[in-house]
C-alpha cells in the first residue's frame, strides 16, 4: 500500500511540470501509423501534452528517436529494442500490424514462409518484421519506399510484396488498381507499441496509465475503428 501511494503522489506531482510539452514522434505515414497518432494524440491531450508528428523514412526515424533527435516512435513492433536500447516501450498497444503478402494478377495457393521463399520479393526497409521474415531470402528487393515498390510490382519486376495490411487496402482502393490481391491470411500478425527516448522517462507512467484507460473504455478500438 505505501508502495502504490508513493506513485501516485509521483504521478500527481509530476503532471503539472509536463503539461504543455510538445512531443515530436517519428512516424512512416502509412495509414497504420495515422491510426495509431490519432490514439497517441487523445491520450497525450489528456495529460496536457501536444503531439506533433514527423514522417521520416523507416529507418532513419528509428535512429532518429534512439539518438534523441525526435522523442520517440509512434508504433513499431517489439522486434526493435535489442537494436535500439535507449527507446523505452509504452506497455500498451496502440494498434495491430498485419503483415500480407499482396500480388499483382496471380494469386498464392498457400501463404506461407516456404511458399514465399520462392518469390522474387519486395519490402520496405526498416519494415523490421519484414526484414526479420525475409532474412536469409535469396530474392528479396528492400527500397526506403512502398511506392517505388509498388511500381515494381505493377511493372511484373516483382512477384509479391510484404506489406501490412492498412497499406496494402489503402492501395487497392485507388482507381486502376485493379490487378492488385491481397493473400490471405496475413504471414504474421503482431501488436504495436508506442516507443519514447529515455529521456522523457518521467513520462511512461503517466502515458501508461491514460493508454490503458482507453483500452480498457474502447476508446483505442473505437478511435481505429474509424479508420477502417
Amino acid at each position: 500500500m505505501r508502495i502504490i501511494l508513493l506513485c501516485i503522489m509521483t504521478l500527481c506531482l509530476g503532471a503539472p511540470a509536463l503539461a504543455g510539452q510538445t512531443l515530436v514522434l517519428g512516424y512512416g505515414g502509412g495509414t497504420l501509423s495515422l491510426s495509431s497518432l490519432k490514439v497517441l494524440r487523445e491520450a497525450y491531450s489528456r495529460i496536457g501534452i501536444t503531439v506533433e508528428a514527423k514522417r521520416l523514412p523507416a529507418a532513419r526515424s528509428l535512429e532518429m528517436a534512439e539518438k534523441g533527435q525526435v522523442d520517440g516512435e509512434v508504433n513499431r513492433i517489439r522486434a526493435i529494442e535489442e537494436q535500439y536500447p535507449r527507446l523505452m516501450r509504452i506497455d500498451v498497444p496502440v494498434n495491430r500490424l498485419e503483415g500480407v503478402v499482396m500480388t499483382c494478377s496471380t494469386s498464392l495457393e498457400h501463404v506461407s514462409l516456404e511458399a514465399i521463399r520462392k518469390l522474387h520479393l519486395g519490402i520496405k526497409i526498416g519494415n523490421r518484421y519484414a526484414e526479420m521474415l525475409t532474412d536469409g531470402m535469396p530474392t528479396v528487393t528492400r527500397l526506403p519506399h512502398e511506392e517505388k515498390l509498388m511500381k515494381l510490382l505493377l511493372e511484373g519486376r516483382l512477384d509479391a510484396l510484404l506489406v501490412d495490411r492498412a497499406w496494402a487496402e489503402a492501395e487497392m482502393a485507388k482507381p486502376g488498381m485493379g490487378c492488385l490481391r491481397v493473400n490471405e491470411p496475413p504471414l504474421v500478425v503482431v501488436p504495436l507499441y508506442h516507443y519514447l527516448n529515455r529521456r522523457h522517462a518521467a513520462l511512461v507512467p503517466l502515458i501508461t496509465a491514460e493508454l490503458r484507460a482507453m483500452r480498457e473504455s474502447g476508446e483505442i478500438d473505437r478511435i481505429l475503428g474509424t479508420d477502417r
